[in-house]
Order: structure tokens, then C-alpha cells, then sequence
């Protein structure tokens, strides 16, 4: 039961990183617009969620692929 509360409460912390519109801007060290999977390690939750959110399968997250998510 401890699990399934943790694993909702990162699944929530998750969904509210996603619609932060400038987590793009946060985490994009190379300024190329998107979210690397080097750069999404900055943050465990989205980390963890990048494989499901990276539609293309390209290893990057772009801004449509975050919206897509909301």
C-alpha cells in the first residue's frame, strides 16, 4: 500500500512538472528546444516518465510532445 501511495504521489508531481510550461526552459542546457534524456535525468519524475512521453521515440521531448501529455 506504501508503494502505490508513493507511486501516485510521484505520478502526480509528474503530471504538475509536464504542465509547468517552462520546464522546457529549465532543463534544456543545450538551448535547443527540446528535453534530452541526459537532460531530463535532472529531474527523477520526469526521468522516469520520459520512454511514455517521448511519442517519436527520438530521445528528445519537444513542447508538442509535453502538450500531448496535458
Amino acid at each position: 500500500m506504501k508503494k502505490l501511495i508513493a507511486l501516485v504521489a510521484l505520478s502526480l508531481i509528474s503530471l504538475a512538472l509536464i504542465a509547468d510550461e517552462n520546464l522546457i526552459a529549465k532543463l534544456d542546457s543545450d538551448n535547443n528546444g527540446r528535453i534530452s534524456i541526459k537532460e531530463a535525468a535532472e529531474d527523477v519524475s520526469l526521468a522516469a516518465m520520459i520512454s511514455e512521453l517521448d511519442i517519436n521515440k527520438d530521445g528528445y521531448l519537444s513542447i508538442s510532445e509535453l502538450d500531448n501529455e496535458n
